[in-house]
């Protein structure tokens, strides 16, 4: 893939962007999509859409997200980009995003880039060291961004069976509790009325507490919102006496589906209705044409027994689905500019970060 060459997208590419991402060599992603775009430039990023092609046929698409930062120039951030899984694929991108980056205006420094490469021994080694080594591209190691740098994964390949089959026996028991009881899924519109129930819910997750971290609900909002307009979110829950006491939004791009956001109401809820809600959410992502089903954070595989460690008390109910941690091999800084970039790192992230969460009231800069 040596002649892969980088280039801003056409309009009539961005007019189909989604349908351009679910046809990447990683079959879609959520935060790669025009809807994300939309959220992440209300909180001051200016979305940029990437073509990567070969010979003239596309090969991937990239969205990048781009901060200008007084004094330094222009940062660049590839969320889960470029879109190959493969540390080859990953390099030839990197070498034409970086060879692209060099040519642009406004003196970009530095750019972050998130590949959904599995962290395992051989992808660890091929990004070190041999010709496919990041390094040798001036890329830097840092820790994975996305909350799904290790998830637990569902298989949606197969019949109802052969599905409820990959789940562990008690997650198989607590459906069928569930259905015994007679407890009925159901899909909700997305306004104003289910946003409130959401946002309800989900400060309920874990017993709430100062330990929750909630992006703010207008941005929540602008999210939910722009995923469902463009059909590709939707929401499900379970009522009890009337209102919802479950409540999850899931997002489906080309054969990805992501369990993003859910809550729940514990004292209002029986034996197996979470179960039953994500086994309804699944069968409906897959009938869609999704053939894997991120579930969206959990501990790393090192870190399952250790109750400090993020997402320590979700990783029973998610792992009842996916029998195991996906790790992914983290993030890598593009550097283009090292003295701009050693004053960002000390300076210039730090002050941004800052600033960013005054303005907006956000929890995090990306």
């Amino acid at each position: 893939m040596t002649d892969l060459q980088a280039r801003f997208a056409r309009a009539d590419e961005v007019e189909r962007w989604d349908t351009l991402v679910a046809a990447n060599p990683t079959a879609g992603d959520f935060v790669q999509t025009k809807p994300y775009a939309a959220t992440k430039a209300t909180v001051g990023w200016t979305p940029r859409y990437l073509v990567f092609e070969a010979a003239g046929a596309p090969v991937s698409v990239a969205l990048v997200l781009e901060r200008r930062i007084p004094l330094l120039g222009r940062y660049w951030y590839l969320p889960h980009g470029p879109a190959v899984a493969e540390p080859a694929s990953t390099h030839a991108h990197v070498v034409a995003l970086r060879k692209f980056a060099l040519q642009q205006p406004g003196r970009i420094f530095a750019i972050t880039i998130d590949p959904m490469l599995e962290d395992t021994e051989q992808n660890r080694l091929a990004t070190t060291a041999g010709p496919y080594a990041l390094t040798a591209l001036g890329a830097r190691w840092r820790p994975g961004i996305q909350g799904n740098t290790f998830t637990a994964i569902v298989s949606l390949d197969g019949s109802d069976a052969e599905l409820l089959a990959r789940f562990h026996k008690r997650c198989r028991n607590m459906i069928n509790r569930a259905v015994r009881d007679g407890v009925e899924v159901r899909e909700y519109p997305a306004n104003a009325e289910t946003f409130a129930h959401m946002h309800r819910l989900m400060r309920l997750v874990g017993g709430g507490g100062a330990a929750l971290r909630l992006r703010s609900e207008a941005y929540a909002e602008t999210f939910w919102r722009g995923f469902s307009d463009a059909g590709l979110g939707r929401f499900y829950g379970i009522e009890v006496d009337g209102t919802p006491a479950l409540l999850a939004f899931v997002i489906r791009v080309g054969e990805c589906a992501f369990y993003k956001d859910g809550g729940s109401e514990r004292h209002r809820t029986t034996p197996g209705m979470s179960n039953l809600l994500q086994w309804r959410m699944m069968r409906d992502m897959r009938d869609a044409g999704a053939r894997s089903y991120d579930m969206l954070g959990v501990p790393p595989r090192a870190r399952l027994d250790d109750p400090t460690a993020p997402n320590h008390s979700l990783a029973p109910f998610k792992l009842s689905f996916a029998r195991e941690v996906t790790e992914f091999i983290g993030a890598y800084d593009v550097v283009l500019r090292p003295g701009a970039f050693t004053w960002w790192q000390r300076f210039g992230l730090p002050i941004t970060q800052r600033l960013h969460r005054r303005r907006y009231r956000d929890l995090d800069l990306y």
